[in-house]
């Protein structure tokens, strides 16, 4: 693979990698506490590229060790809040601090969750919508009657027949993170913690009650990314498949007599 082959490869993977990224964007644009990704791209510094000539004693280095191009690419998430949407569930919330989140437990271990569209499992447990229990100050949350409310400060209540007030049966854990970088997706809506990840300080819940929290998607935004993208992506392909014909050209003009 020559040079100008290599930079036009090179540049049309990156545009691959971002289709894919943004094609998931899209799809999830309507899905509840769904967080946009985005890929960053960092160029292949020049220095290097001239390492194999100026290093004495080296061979000679191929075509992707000498010319810039693409050295790595790496998808990162926007962990910007997004709309705030009044659904009138009683086991809705939505969570107003953007670095905080619901902990779930998992097969895997805790993960972390913005999307409080809750249910009830058969066994009376709290579960998001996958059946995953999310977890209160003692453990998984228990409600033993119909009639379940989440308050502002994450209690949960039911009200009992024949009692004039609610009793509170769980209270929701959140988590607050000091740098959501230490997060990695799993799934759709839920993250767990890198290794080697800071941990996570257990807060006071400050909710909007029968809310959900929407994806921070832009459907408009998101289509015109994708768009975009495509068209770079055909552009290189376009041109590594141009720079193969000249290739093809030179090689049959090589060892021709001239006439």
């Amino acid at each position: 693979m020559d040079i100008g082959t290599y930079a036009a490869v090179s540049a049309g993977l990156l545009q691959m990698k971002k289709l894919e990224v943004e094609n998931n964007n899209l799809a999830n644009s309507s899905t509840i506490g769904f967080k946009r990704q985005f890929v960053v791209a960092e160029q292949q510094a020049f220095e290097d590229t001239l390492s194999g000539q100026t290093n004495p004693g080296q061979f000679a280095r191929s075509d992707n060790q000498r010319v810039p191009g693409v050295g790595a690419f790496e998808t990162y998430i926007d962990f910007s809040q997004g709309a705030i949407r009044h659904s009138g569930n009683p086991l809705d919330a939505a969570i107003r601090n953007a670095n905080d989140f619901f902990i779930v437990n998992t097969p895997n271990g805790r993960q972390y969750t913005r999307a409080g569209n809750f249910a009830i499992s058969q066994n009376g447990d709290l579960v998001t919508q996958d059946g995953m229990q999310v977890l209160g100050d003692g453990g998984a949350i228990q409600i033993p009657g119909p009639g379940a409310v989440i308050n502002q400060d994450g209690s949960l209540q039911i009200q009992v027949p024949g009692q004039a007030q609610a009793i509170t049966v769980g209270r929701l854990q959140v988590a607050r993170f000091t740098d959501t970088k230490g997060l990695e997706p799993v799934g759709g809506t839920r993250f767990k913690l890198k290794d080697g990840g800071a941990q996570p300080t257990v807060v006071e819940a400050f909710l909007e009650p029968m809310s959900v929290e929407m994806s921070n998607v832009s459907a408009v935004t998101g289509m015109i990314d994708l768009i975009q993208t495509n068209r770079a992506f055909d552009a290189y392909s376009k041109a590594a498949q141009s720079l193969d014909t000249l290739n093809q050209s030179a090689i049959t003009q090589v060892g021709k007599r001239a006439s």
